[in-house]
């Protein structure tokens, strides 16, 4: 199991001799943890994610850079890897316009390597979620492991043999963003009712109010209106979830993100959405993150150490 170092002071990263800084490249917040050889966790920090477009791209990668060497402290830096919320192209471009649009159409691994002098990847948030999760956390020695993370949109990788699935064109398949039956949830995909629109956080403090927390203590408390809130939203992230584990037959299911802290709550909703007649049926186990809010920034840093997109 991996070591987290809760408050790392200086000193204690210039005992590690070489880390490897992870960035999990959210919508909402950027994590960053330095990860030495042994698994151990050195530092971890959080920033807000930029969103304006900077001057220009220097001033962008400087900024970065600068986050990075934080995290890094005094100990020798070996790589970088970027877990992105995508679409990733496969030459590690951000094509995501609607989240992170500062970081977008820019060859931001090969500018931050080379301001840094190390090897630097960029992949798909879900790849790097489910790197970490298949290395050290809920995910390990799943021979086929399905990995969904419930943040501000919803994130999908699927990794057979530790590798990530890839499609034809050698780009990560953006499974968060598949036609489910339900209200009409039209988003910035295309579609007019998307799996992520109806099941990601966002919609679900969308359903609450922005009162999540409080509806959810009411429903674990037994109130039948917020606990119908929660019914419903566990449905939605069940209907999407049932369509992939159909289609993919995974061996265990990982689900993450700022949703996963109500899955008591959500799981009966989502265990009623996956029923299904023999021989159709197929009930992987499902587990909470393990790693929480620092498997995507570990899993990136396993991206970094790599030293290249794909694995």
């Amino acid at each position: 199991m991996i070591s987290q170092s809760p408050a790392a002071e200086p000193d204690t990263l210039a005992a590690a001799a070489e880390v490897t800084v992870g960035i999990d490249l959210g919508g909402t917040g950027t994590r960053l943890v330095a990860l030495d050889p042994s698994g151990v966790v050195r530092s971890r920090t959080s920033v807000p994610t930029r969103h304006a477009l900077a001057a220009d791209a220097g001033q962008l990668i400087t900024e970065l850079a600068g986050q990075v060497r934080d995290a890094a402290g005094g100990a020798r830096l070996a790589g970088v890897g970027i877990g992105a919320s995508g679409p990733v192209d496969p030459s590690g471009v951000i094509r995501n316009d609607a989240t992170l649009p500062a970081y977008s159409h820019i060859p931001l691994g090969q500018l931050l390597g080379d301001h840094l002098g190390v090897p630097c990847a960029v992949d798909n948030d879900a790849v790097a979620f489910a790197l970490g999760e298949n290395a050290y956390g809920a995910g390990q020695r799943s021979p086929a492991l399905l990995a969904v993370t419930l943040g501000t949109g919803i994130g999908v990788a699927l990794l057979r043999g530790g590798a990530p699935y890839r499609g034809s064109d050698g780009i990560h398949p953006e499974a968060g963003h598949i036609p489910v039956p339900g209200p009409a949830a039209p988003c910035y995909c295309g579609l007019p009712t998307c799996w992520e629109q109806l099941g990601s956080r966002t919609a679900l403090d969308a359903a609450t109010g922005q009162n999540t927390d409080e509806l959810a203590a009411a429903a674990a408390a037994g109130d039948p209106a917020s606990r119908e809130v929660f019914d419903r939203y566990a449905g939605h992230i069940g209907t999407g979830l049932a369509a992939l584990v159909s289609v993919f037959r995974p061996a265990r299911v990982v689900v993450g993100g700022s949703a996963v802290r109500y899955l008591t709550l959500l799981r009966p909703g989502i265990d009623r959405a996956l029923s299904r007649c023999a021989p159709y049926d197929w009930n992987p186990p499902i587990a909470g993150a393990a790693l929480g809010e620092l498997s995507g920034a570990i899993g990136a840093a396993i991206l970094g150490t790599a030293g290249q997109r794909g694995l």
